[in-house]
């Protein structure tokens, strides 16, 4: 049997003597969201409601106090399935990071920076004990970079000092191994908002926000920089919102970084940030943090689903209290949990592959 599409239909060409079999390969225009987003059933949109139901009864009871009520799943741009407080607003944690990313990759469009430039070239306290890291490094959680001072959390570790824009001797040399370290991103948020000259809120505000309809939210962060004294919003966390707001970063990232006829963000940006970065041999920083492994995993910023023969690949963004915004291209579906009720205990990796696997039956393609 041999397959061919042609104007719009799929062939199947059997050669044992039987008429072949005709099918259309429907092409689903996807829904952008206007002020709301268009709600439809899951058999609408190509989703099998009874498998869609037991795979979020399996996520249920990976949520704590939370659960399902700040979930959303959408498909073609259409709301299949929603919980009851879409609408709630607090901070995302670490999904942050995905934004701050999102940020440098238009920068480096607009020729700002270079992924592989030293971002010491623009941020001098980097130029004695990081004179080799790159942008690269820092969207990859592979800098080595450490702040002077143990955690502002009274907890046993270096990440997180009152006062992270002071260098202290690196992790590791940059590049040679990986450590998820919060730190590090938010002297990245330092670095970028003086090359954008404004606040990442207000940088990603003009050039995203507004577009896709996310309200301008608080966004924590420390210090200012620059002769107009540009407030430092935290490169690694802190940034707050809805899960249906959430849910437009994800559709946009979805749709290759394109809204509606206009590209916010560089396909090519959107493709690169959402496949693996980090090599899987890569070594892995002997911190406290060792068991946040993103090795084999990460992107720029985003965490990474492979492919296996039971689900296609997919990517998230991950923040603490199990806040994730998955993408699902080869099925053109976006998946939101949010809450601040804590990480599941199997770990967001285990979780949403099991998911996938779960959902997979019930996806028509």
């Amino acid at each position: 049997m041999r397959e061919l599409v042609c104007g719009g239909l799929l062939l199947l060409l059997c050669t044992c003597g039987r008429a072949p079999v005709v099918t259309t390969a429907v092409v689903v225009e996807t829904v952008y969201p206007g002020e709301t987003w268009l709600r439809t059933s899951p058999k609408t949109v190509g989703i099998d409601p009874v498998v869609l139901d037991s795979a979020l009864a399996y996520l249920k009871t990976h949520c704590k106090k939370d659960g399902l009520e700040e979930v959303m799943v959408i498909r073609h741009g259409q709301v299949a399935w929603a919980g009851d407080s879409i609408e709630k607003v607090h901070d995302i944690w670490s999904c942050t990071k995905s934004f701050t990313a999102t940020a440098a990759g238009l920068m480096i469009e607009d020729g700002l920076i270079e992924l592989d430039q030293p971002a010491m070239e623009h941020e001098p306290l980097l130029r004695e004990l990081y004179p080799d890291v790159t942008y690269r490094h820092f969207l990859t959680m592979t800098s080595g970079y450490d702040a002077v001072g143990d955690s502002r959390w009274g907890e046993p570790s270096q990440d997180w000092s009152w006062t992270p824009y002071v260098p202290a001797p690196p992790l590791f040399a940059p590049g040679t191994a990986y450590t998820y370290w919060d730190e590090a991103m938010i002297m990245a948020g330092r670095v970028l908002t003086q090359v954008a000259g404004v606040s990442l809120n207000d940088y990603l505000d003009a050039r995203v926000f507004q577009k896709i309809g996310i309200t301008e939210r608080e966004w924590w962060g420390e210090g200012k920089v620059g002769s107009d004294s540009v407030q430092i919003n935290f490169g690694g966390t802190g940034l707050k919102m809805s899960a249906q707001e959430q849910a437009r970063f994800g559709l946009l990232y979805l749709n290759g970084g394109r809204w509606k006829d206009e590209q916010l963000v560089p396909a090519e940006w959107v493709a690169a940030a959402t496949s693996n970065q980090v090599p899987a041999d890569l070594a892995l920083g002997d911190t406290d943090r060792r068991d946040t492994d993103g090795r084999g995993t990460y992107g720029y910023n985003w965490w990474i689903i492979p492919a296996t023969d039971e689900h296609p690949a997919a990517a998230y963004t991950s923040g603490l209290n199990h806040n994730v915004c998955m993408i699902v291209p080869d099925w053109d579906i976006v998946v939101v949990r949010m809450g601040v009720d804590g990480n599941p205990g199997a770990g967001k990796g285990v979780v949403y592959s099991e998911l996938l696997r779960l959902l997979a039956p019930g996806v028509e393609r």
